[in-house]
């Protein structure tokens, strides 16, 4: 199954440093430059699950990761399995050091695999039209190789070349199908006795180079080789290394080498995740310099890796670009858990670490961070080096004695930095184990989907769990039981939440209380709402079929017969949660009726009465699917995470397509929300531009448009694929917001952020007001915004009070399911249930 998630280091850290990916293992990282980006094909390690490798290699499938800064990884999943080569033993986990490379619009993968009922290996071919797959293996090996890592070079004339490792390092040409061999392989001449392996050939300044793993010395362990030619085939020239042995004995060390925008790096692995077991490694990068003459300098390792840190991440000095010679060490955070990473230990004053490329951008932070833990108590202070070795301290911060993990911060700062710095952390007294440090609010860095964990901002901000756990059990009571409930049971199965202003029942009101009553585990509440909305709202045949009337009174008479998509929108996704919590065989077969609303929605192409819910040409929700709501769509419709949901567990053949419509709606947020203000309007066309609805909904900022804060913040906590913009966005609306008054801002503008010409009444009364749905919503914001001031929004919503307002307008239903919703957010309870 194909998907993508941005990867980067486990909880909260961030990126910059070895190993670049953080979450599983990847050995044999083979580099290449795609369409302006950078795309790693690594072998996986697994824990074997035979026995006969379980003290050896072992390898089931291949994932290839991409980046654009050599920082931030994203998963493009599995894109080739065992099982799925026709050929090959689909359980001998042996799918060992791949390649890929492009020609004429195809990209090739190559990988070495063990055929069914042959001893040895042999190199299949798998195709596909996408750097990121997915990947179709041909029916048959490539006749003539017997070996192992395949590397291709396509020169500039569009003759391409193999190479392989087997019996020393062999090459040969490929056929212009690159899929077969034209010629005899002939052994590459001119590279030193010993064993060999891994080879990975490139040209540069009309030179060729091939580079390979070599074990200089008996029963030694290997290091990175190289020797050049004029000739792709050589004869060569040995040169020698390119990287020593690794000194704690890893055996391995498998390679390339790419030029990415000016510079030259090396991939290669190690096994810093596993460091008792060097059959799990991990890809790590380095810069390579290359000499007047073309020959290269040898690469020392680093544990700081390449790429800019942002000052506004968790910055994993433990990664160091120079430590202290003294009571200064490194050591693992979990040694049962590995891939939680490292922490630095500073044992005596003076004690210190360095590290380099950290970016503060062009605003100076406003205060310094450290997640560490301290027996007697520390004192850490954060220094500054600039380009020419300045040196000025930041600020100090102090470490309370303590066991457990703790964010030690100080809003002090005597020289806040812009620009690029290097940093040193200096222990000034006491003691100290640090995991991370980082500057001003520190959004986590990683969307829940991968790593299972949720923020809980109260928590961080200093409120008790009991604290915490009280104040949403009272906002369900008074929600869902109180005298101003919106939540009314009928008879024995049956319920509905009621916008009580409007006095109806709405499929928005109505798939909002499935989510909460799936996310707080009511299965009552939930079967109860499923049974009123299937009843009285879903048209069981005709055109409309599947759909819901997105209006009834409370006794079930319709008020309107249309759907409203962002009703379909949420029944699906909390139905998909309903079946993974609670399962079909209830009453209920939940997965079965999210299936018939998405199966009757894609059967309405062509249809004159209704449309799907989701455009199919622009991938992205209609504000309504009938002929001139199918026309338009509403910002705060687009929940990008919810399609990643539909394709891991709805099952319905179509997880590409809504893969692809998160991504259409993460671009579409981009051109839909104002790049100074963040506000965005109710309604809008596909391309983001105002829809010109000449009334008063529709191209300022109202009621719908409240939404898009939590949504956008709902999609940073569980997908994160958007992370750098979802941060900006989140910054700039908040910053709009508190510009007009933290307690003082109005819910309606137009999007530029200019007062609106007429004011959009609710419930009888036309006012502007400090609502509590935004003041919920711009709260959520805080799970994206890097900006400290955006812990002002939580408390201010900690705070607020749900009662009339000065003029006795009261919302129980709106206002009150948005604050129900960021409460739930802000506290790790809105979760992707699996």
């Amino acid at each position: 199954m194909k998907r993508a998630l941005l990867i980067l280091a486990s909880g909260a850290a961030a990126g910059a440093q070895n190993p670049i990916i953080h979450d599983q293992f990847t050995a044999d990282p083979t580099a290449r430059v795609f369409n302006g980006r950078l795309y790693m094909y690594p072998s996986h390690d697994i824990p074997s699950p035979i026995e006969s490798l379980k003290e050896w290699f072992c390898m089931a499938d291949y994932h290839v990761f991409s980046s654009d800064n050599l920082v931030d990884w994203t998963d493009h999943g599995v894109i080739l399995d065992q099982k799925d080569v026709p050929w090959g033993d689909g359980e001998a986990y042996s799918m060992w050091a791949p390649d890929c490379v492009e020609k004429d619009g195809v990209y090739y993968f190559y990988f070495p695999a063990a055929p069914k009922g042959v001893k040895g290996f042999t190199v299949g071919v798998a195709m596909s039209e996408s750097p990121e797959g997915p990947f179709f293996p041909m029916f048959r090996p490539i006749a003539g190789i017997m070996g192992i890592d395949p590397c291709v070079l396509v020169d500039d004339d569009g003759q391409a070349y193999i190479v392989w490792s087997g019996m020393g390092i062999r090459g040969a040409k490929l056929k212009d199908n690159m899929m077969e061999l034209d010629g005899e392989p002939q052994v590459m001449q001119g590279l030193p006795e010993g064993f060999k392996e891994g080879p990975f050939i490139f040209k540069r300044e009309g030179r060729y180079y091939l580079t390979f793993p070599w074990v200089r010395e008996e029963n030694g362990t290997e290091t990175l080789a190289y020797a050049m030619s004029d000739n792709p085939l050589g004869p060569w020239d040995f040169k020698g290394l390119i990287m020593e042995e690794w000194p704690n004995g890893c055996w391995t060390n498998h390679h390339s080498l790419v030029e990415y925008k000016g510079q030259w790096y090396l991939f290669y692995h190690h096994n810093d995740y596993s460091p008792n077991f060097d059959k799990n490694r991990s890809a790590c990068i380095d810069k390579v310099t290359f000499n007047a003459d073309g020959t290269i300098q040898q690469v020392t390792p680093t544990l700081r890796g390449v790429g800019m840190a942002n000052a506004r991440q968790p910055i994993q000095i433990d990664r160091y670009s120079d430590i202290s010679a003294k009571d200064a060490k490194i050591d693992y955070i979990d040694t049962l858990n590995r891939f939680e990473g490292w922490k630095t230990i500073l044992g005596r004053k003076g004690a210190w670490v360095r590290f380099n490329d950290v970016d503060f951008g062009d605003k100076a932070p406003k205060a310094l961070k450290a997640k560490a833990k301290s027996r007697k108590g520390a004192t850490l202070r954060v220094d500054a080096v600039d380009a020419d070795g300045a040196r000025t301290v930041i600020g100090t911060v102090k470490v309370a004695p303590t066991a457990d993990w703790t964010m030690a911060e100080t809003t002090d700062l005597a020289n806040a930095p812009t620009g690029v710095r290097d940093l040193v952390v200096t222990l000034v007294n006491g003691d100290a184990e640090i995991d991370y440090i980082g500057f001003d609010a520190l959004p986590w860095t990683q969307g829940a989907m991968t790593t299972g964990k949720y923020r809980n901002v109260f928590a961080e901000m200093g409120y008790t769990q009991q604290q915490i756990d009280d104040k949403l059990q009272a906002i369900c009571d008074s929600l869902f039981r109180g005298t101003n409930r919106v939540y009314f049971e009928v008879g024995d199965d049956m319920g509905y939440i009621s916008d009580i202003k409007n006095h109806d029942v709405r499929t928005e009101g109505q798939s909002y209380g499935l989510m909460a009553a799936v996310q707080l585990g009511d299965k009552d509440m939930f079967d109860r709402i499923w049974r009123w909305s299937k009843k009285y709202m879903q048209h069981q045949d005709g055109p409309r079929k599947g759909y819901f009337r997105w209006s009834c009174k409370t006794d079930g008479t319709p008020n309107a017969q249309g759907p409203a998509s962002d009703g379909e929108l949420y029944y699906v996704t909390a139905l998909l949660f309903a079946s993974n919590r609670w399962g079909d065989g209830t009453g209920i077969d939940y997965k079965a009726e999210a299936r018939n609303i998405l199966d009757q929605s894609m059967l309405k192409h062509g249809m004159s009465e209704a449309a799907p819910f989701i455009n199919t040409a622009e991938r992205l929700i209609t504000f309504t699917p009938d002929p001139m709501g199918a026309r338009y769509t509403d910002p705060s419709y687009h929940l990008p995470a919810f399609y990643e949901v539909w394709a891991e567990y709805a099952d319905d053949g179509r997880a590409d397509f809504w893969r692809e419509c998160a991504r259409a709606s993460r671009e579409y947020l981009h051109k839909a929300t104002h790049p100074v203000t963040g506000l965005n309007p109710d309604y809008s066309n596909y391309d983001g531009s105002l829809h010109g609805n000449r009334g008063m909904i529709g191209d300022d900022f109202r009621f719908d448009s409240w939404r898009v804060p939590m949504n956008i913040a709902l999609d940073y906590s569980w997908s994160c694929a958007d992370r750098d913009w979802q941060q900006q966005y989140a910054d700039r609306i908040q910053a709009f917001l508190y510009d007009q008054g933290i307690d003082t801002f109005v819910d309606q503008y137009k999007v530029d952020g200019s007062p609106v010409e007429r004011i959009l009444p609710a419930g009888g009364y036309t006012a502007l007001r400090h609502s509590l749905g935004l003041v919920a919503t711009s709260a959520a914001a805080t799970l994206a915004a890097t900006d400290v001031r955006s812990r002002e929004f939580v408390e201010a919503l900690w705070n607020a009070e749900h009662k009339p307002y000065d003029d006795g307008y009261f919302d129980a239903y709106y206002d009150g399911l948005l604050r129900l919703f960021a409460f739930l957010h802000l506290s790790g309870r809105y979760q992707v249930i699996r």
